[in-house]
């Protein structure tokens, strides 16, 4: 029975209270904090701080796919720079012989390949992901 007395003021304590509430009514708020977010005018104020949630997940939306065409544009520059290496040792074999090794060259290829394959799949992703923006 003194295990019971020590438990209730915990349980009736504002923590608890507070996170019970949340727990009761997580629905509704992920419900409002999602309309807040898309649309275009959703704020949010608590205090002196007022928030616009709707712009900030679009500012944050084109920070994502900024970063995301940087990694495409620097994922290709290898790829070109691979391929210009590739054509270069071809030449300066011609005239010299062997500047690398086959399973260098054989790795070489590997990587040019995959970059190809890569870029492309981000490409459509990218595409897709403008698509579906430019109607939302």
């Amino acid at each position: 029975m003194p295990e019971i007395k020590e438990i209730v003021p915990f349980l009736i304590s504002w923590p608890m209270a507070v996170i019970i509430g949340l727990l009761v009514l997580r629905s509704p708020i992920r419900v409002l904090i999602d309309r807040l977010i898309k649309s275009e005018s959703g704020k949010a104020k608590v205090g002196p701080v007022e928030i616009e949630l709707g712009k900030l997940a679009e500012e944050g939306h084109q920070v994502i796919s900024d970063l995301n065409r940087i990694s495409y544009i620097m994922a290709e520059s290898r790829r070109l720079e691979l391929e210009i290496t590739n054509g270069l040792f071809a030449s300066y074999e011609a005239m010299l012989g062997s500047v690398a090794s086959p399973e260098q060259k054989e790795e070489m290829k590997k990587h040019i390949e995959e970059l190809k394959e890569l870029t492309k799949s981000a490409a459509n992703k990218a595409n897709a992901a403008d698509a579906r923006t430019s109607r939302g």
